[in-house]
């Protein structure tokens, strides 16, 4: 992933999930993808981690726009949102023992005296299958990332399309 420095604000795109768990790597296509479309506007980097370890990634930047896969009974695969930390519902986050819901883990990071950023963006694309091995989308997965992909770094980034990017992976 790239390091640019002197982006105003310092800006990190952060994809989140796991290449080899079908839908759930959508996150990480998808942020290859903008950084192809838009990779001079931001830094970009890769992960997968749960909440409380997303500290040390965020911190020093002012901006971090988060890319990751959810799971909704409400909403159909291939639906996407665009959310902010206080959007999300009380207690949202990664359920484990070793994790801490996503707004407690800004606010740790605060009273830690870490520098967070000053705006954190959440784009997620709904999935139906998180938990089977494979490296293939489902249909609605499939057909919804790159265009999702293109909206984010439109809407984030700036980025208006002048020429076709190769798409990575």
């Amino acid at each position: 992933m790239s390091d640019h420095q002197g982006a105003l604000p310092r800006t990190l795109v952060l994809g989140l999930g796991n290449d080899i768990l079908s839908d759930d790597g959508v996150g990480l296509r998808t942020v290859r993808r903008v950084e192809a479309l838009a990779g001079d506007r931001a830094e970009f980097a890769e992960a997968c981690v749960a909440t409380v370890d997303l500290l040390s990634l965020m911190s020093g930047y002012d901006r971090v726009v988060i890319i990751d896969a959810f799971v909704s009974s409400d909403l159909p695969p291939g639906t996407t949102l665009r959310a902010t930390p206080e959007d999300l519902p009380h207690g949202f986050g990664y359920r484990s023992f070793h994790t801490l819901p996503f707004r407690a883990v800004l606010e740790m990071g605060e009273r830690l005296g870490i520098p967070m950023p000053q705006e954190v963006v959440i784009h997620g694309l709904a999935v139906d299958e998180t938990s089977t091995f494979g490296e293939s989308f489902t249909p609605p997965v499939a057909e919804a990332w790159e265009s999702w992909a293109e909206e984010i770094a439109r809407s984030e980034l700036g980025f208006e399309r002048t020429r076709t990017a190769p798409s990575k992976g």
